[in-house]
């Protein structure tokens, strides 16, 4: 598919989306603390070159872009996030710590099939994860539940939307 002057393949762009988030927030590895206290993953392999910059801890909106080539090469693709724990549940430090590690969990499933978040449905013990999604690789939005089995409430909720970028 042409994306301005570039030829980009969809099915590698969708390959590379899934290897960029398994190894970006959710696989553990070395973040970058910027000087706004945000933090980053990065991560490269051929012609794509991933980010994922996000702010905050209870509720922690961020973006992820592909470029081209370098990471200051010509953005490709993006998706931005927004939402976390309930207001209700910013204090609680414990059942905070045990959602994002369920959350990772979640994210190193993301496959050429669901390559935004994770499957659409996990469970565990103590947490069922649930997205819905509309759209495919080029344009698309969702929404991500964390429920929690012991308080029986959803503790969890974000949005996201993304797609190509494309310019004249």
């Amino acid at each position: 598919m042409k994306i301005g002057k570039l030829d980009v393949d969809l099915e590698e762009l969708q390959h590379f989306v899934v290897k960029a988030k398994k190894n970006g927030y959710a696989s553990g590895k070395k973040k970058l603390i910027e000087i706004d206290g945000s933090k980053t993953f990065v991560f490269q392999e051929g012609n794509f070159h991933y980010t994922d910059n996000y702010a905050g801890s209870y509720q922690a909106p961020g973006n992820e872009i592909i470029r081209w080539g370098k990471k200051d090469g010509q953005r490709i693709w993006c998706m931005s996030y927004s939402g976390g724990m309930l207001p209700k549940y910013w204090n609680n430090i414990e059942l905070t710590k045990k959602t994002y590690e369920f959350l990772k969990k979640v994210l190193m499933d993301v496959n050429f099939k669901h390559p935004f978040r994770g499957l659409p449905e996990h469970k565990s013990p103590d947490f069922i994860y649930n997205m819905n999604i509309k759209g495919d690789i080029k344009r698309f939005s969702g929404k991500e539940f964390i429920h929690s089995k012991k308080l029986e409430k959803i503790v969890f909720l974000q949005d996201f939307i993304g797609g190509l970028v494309i310019i004249k």
